[in-house]
């Protein structure tokens, strides 16, 4: 295949000059509300604004809690309950708690992380580099000496940026660096590229010079690199932000310099909503490993000259699955009546192409946004659960405990009081976006619509359920737990 494209390109090189090149940039626990154009008084972040005002900026855009889940149905296009990986690779679950979380695959095999080769197969030249954590290990880096392995994930670039040799900046600037290279070695044929930041994740660590700024400006810096929620806003953490949009703007200059701004779909967001042992979502509630909207909210800022108007803003719900459907039309919008070999996507696709909301021209057909966390994370105050989203309203179903936060700080572990036995919550998130009133005993046809809902599709999916645990102790119940 990869031969035949490589002569197509030779004798026709006009079959792939138009299609528009792909970037997209993750940053690694970026809150909704990090970047001043969301509305951060504390820190001014112009490169990322930028790309708002050249383009548009979502709302209600949505990630997955944590981090492999998130770039599992990044690079597939599923749901990690179809996928199977639901939880962060490597997580310890409690021995002793209520439940038995649901078993997670342990790895994303290139057979279903196929973005990046559906993308080969329409014409594209494809990179990453900065973190993988979908299989075998974190980060890019420590795999790609592997002979042929992230080839069969369809990557034809993956770059050396190691995150155990730049503690001063997390990376930042060797990913940046990265992806500038690959952009300059590719710019006479279309390219996909997967900026994956480590940043702002805790560690902290950012320049020195950054960090002292914020200092001068009033912030204190962290008593360690993992931070406390007594401590916030933090200096060091706001370096990190600075930092990152710093390194964003020299990629964007980058592309300003080749003449390729005009033909590239530029695409910034984060993995899961901020950690909030460092940064405050309110007035969203929660954060990082939450299913409220903390914890699962994300920026959205996407550019494409010509084609989304600056300034624009679109408040529907998205989802991280959304994005493979979305690049596979961007890429076969002209391959696919030119060449034999435009994009094909997975057989099933669990998001939906979000070009008419991007171009104005339609809205989203899908009736639901659905999430599967059936694991523990209690250093983020959450316990085994599903969540449907379905036009204003969301349901949370807790399989078989919960965790009270009244009183509690996210430095407490476990964070919140443990109460047992399921529990459902309903909130209208448009007369209530900070999920303050549960409103299921109220609206129980709504509760039982939104719950048969969520329960199809869940059978749908295949998803794997937790069970009740023998070994529940009551005492010991969150000791063996772990969170990344």
């Amino acid at each position: 295949m990869k031969s035949l494209l490589l002569l197509l390109f030779a004798l026709c090189p006009s079959l792939f000059a138009a299609l528009p090149n792909i970037l997209h940039i993750l940053a690694d626990d970026m809150g909704w509300n990090a970047l001043s154009c969301y509305g951060n008084k504390d820190l001014q972040t112009p490169n990322l604004d930028r790309l708002a005002a050249q383009g548009m900026r979502f709302t209600q855009a949505y990630a997955d809690a944590q981090c492999s889940p998130t770039r599992a149905a990044f690079l597939s296009g599923q749901y990690g309950a179809r996928t199977g990986v639901f939880k962060v690779l490597n997580e310890k679950e409690p021995s002793y708690a209520p439940m038995r979380s649901a078993e997670a695959k342990d790895a994303l095999g290139p057979e279903t992380a196929t973005l990046a080769t559906t993308l080969r197969q329409a014409g594209y030249t494809t990179g990453i580099s900065g973190k993988w954590h979908i299989a075998h290990n974190y980060a890019v880096a420590a795999l790609r000496k592997r002979e042929g392995y992230f080839d069969s994930y369809g990557f034809d670039f993956a770059g050396p940026a190691n995150g155990n040799e730049h503690h001063e900046d997390k990376t930042v600037t060797a990913i940046t660096d990265d992806i500038i290279g690959f952009i300059e070695s590719n710019r006479s044929r279309p390219w996909f590229a997967f900026v994956a930041h480590f940043s702002p994740h805790t560690k902290l660590e950012a320049p020195e010079a950054l960090i002292a700024k914020h200092i001068a400006r009033g912030f204190k810096r962290s008593v360690d690199d993992e931070g406390k929620s007594t401590e916030r806003p933090i200096a060091n953490y706001l370096a990190m932000l600075e930092h990152l949009d710093n390194e964003v703007g020299r990629l964007l200059a980058k592309l300003d310099e080749l003449k390729l701004s005009d033909n590239t779909f530029v695409i910034f967001t984060s993995d899961n909503g901020g950690l909030s042992r460092v940064t405050n979502n309110a007035p969203l509630r929660e954060g990082k490993g939450s299913p409220y909207e903390g914890g699962i909210r994300v920026p959205l800022l996407v550019r494409w000259p010509g084609k989304v108007k600056p300034g624009s803003e679109c408040d529907a719900p998205v989802h991280t699955v959304d994005f493979y459907p979305t690049f596979i039309k961007v890429a076969s919008a002209l391959a696919e009546s030119k060449s034999p070999n435009a994009a094909k996507a997975a057989a099933t696709l669990d998001g939906e192409s979000l070009l008419p909301l991007l171009t104005q021209t339609g809205r989203l057909q899908r009736p639901a946004l659905f999430w599967h966390m059936p694991t523990y994370t209690t250093n983020y105050g959450r316990t085994p659960c599903a969540v449907i989203r379905e036009g204003d309203w969301k349901l949370i179903h807790w399989f078989g405990d919960y965790l009270d936060t009244t009183g509690f700080t996210p430095d407490d572990k476990p964070y919140g009081k443990l109460v047992v036995g399921p529990r459902t919550e309903v909130f209208n998130l448009s007369e209530d976006p900070y999920e303050t009133r549960n409103v299921a005993t109220d609206r129980p046809k709504k509760t039982t619509h939104l719950t048969n809902a969520l329960n199809a599709w869940l059978k749908r999916t295949g998803a794997k359920l937790p069970t009740q645990n023998p070994d529940f102790n009551e005492k010991r119940w969150w000791i063996s737990a772990k969170a990344k």
